[in-house]
């Protein structure tokens, strides 16, 4: 995922150096969407979701159930260190937006958050449905080795924001100006699935070139849509430099995501914390 993120980014770095040099021999009359100020941050976050079901079919073993109001926690992995691995391993966010008006106050972002999911080991859950062509409908111990439900190299949000900037002290974008966003979008879920279903590990196989994406298959897979909004305060701390801290809440749906000789399908609240470091760059200045 870190090829990707790296070619997002030299892109969008040309498109703006392209930008600038084409300002330098425009009239005002001729400022098209693409002049005016872009920005880039990273980030890490924190992620909070909330019990949901998920429902697990497996026709060739018998199998048609839900288990009820699944928890789950992230696993952040930056809180040991960010600097001793790669940095796109703990959970991480990009954001790529442009403000395309002259009061530089409504925007577009690429908006991209690599969260993870993982189910609580050793809790109790309502089972109900077909398991071995037989119906249950109990309580049962979810073991690693019963019902083990990650999505851990990502439950990976990729969104395309409508953004509102607010100044709310000084001039925005000068040094100790502090402005509030709000961003609203959808996008496309790209997990990667990790589960153990009644005894069975499902394998999506390795992380390769020919095998990077994919629906039923694939390590990431193209398997969802999601829709949220976010609200942040970014603080320029010295221009053009700027932290951001947010609030995204966001809901997705999932369906065939791989398990063992089948799929399932959930749906996912989350409400996700995030701080980031960014960079501004305006063609008008």
């Amino acid at each position: 995922m870190l090829k990707f993120i790296i070619i997002i980014i030299t892109l969008t770095s040309s498109i703006a150096f392209c930008i600038n040099d084409n300002n330098e021999k425009k009239n005002p009359e001729e400022v098209s969407f693409w002049d005016g100020e872009w920005y880039f941050s990273w980030g890490y976050n924190r992620d909070y979701w909330y019990p949901s079901d998920i429902h697990v079919s497996q026709p060739a073993l018998g199998n048609d159930f839900v288990v009820h109001n699944v928890r789950a926690e992230d696993f952040p992995e930056w809180t040991d260190g960010v600097w001793n691995k790669d940095i796109s391993e703990p959970q991480y966010s990009l954001r790529i937006g442009h403000f395309f008006d002259s009061d530089r106050s409504w925007g577009v972002e690429f908006n991209y958050d690599h969260t993870k999911y993982s189910s609580y080991n050793e809790q109790y859950a309502r089972v109900s449905g077909m398991i071995n062509g037989t119906y249950i409908d109990s309580i049962q111990l979810l073991t690693t080795s019963y019902f083990r439900y990650h999505l851990h190299n990502g439950a990976n949000h990729v969104m395309i924001n409508l953004v509102k900037r607010f100044p709310v002290l000084f001039e925005i974008n000068e040094t100790h100006s502090i402005a509030l966003l709000v961003k609203v979008g959808g996008g496309i879920m790209l997990p990667h699935s990790e589960n153990t279903i009644l005894g069975q590990y499902n394998r999506v196989g390795s992380k390769e070139m020919t095998n990077y994406f994919g629906t039923n298959k694939g390590w990431w897979q193209l398997n969802g849509w999601t829709v949220g909004i976010e609200i942040a305060l970014r603080y320029v701390f010295y221009k053009p430099f700027y932290f951001e801290f947010s609030n995204k809440e966001a809901y997705s749906k999932l369906y065939n995501i791989p398990v063992y000789k089948g799929t399932a399908e959930q749906s996912l609240w989350m409400n996700e914390f995030i701080f980031s470091l960014g960079y501004t760059y305006d063609s008008f200045n």
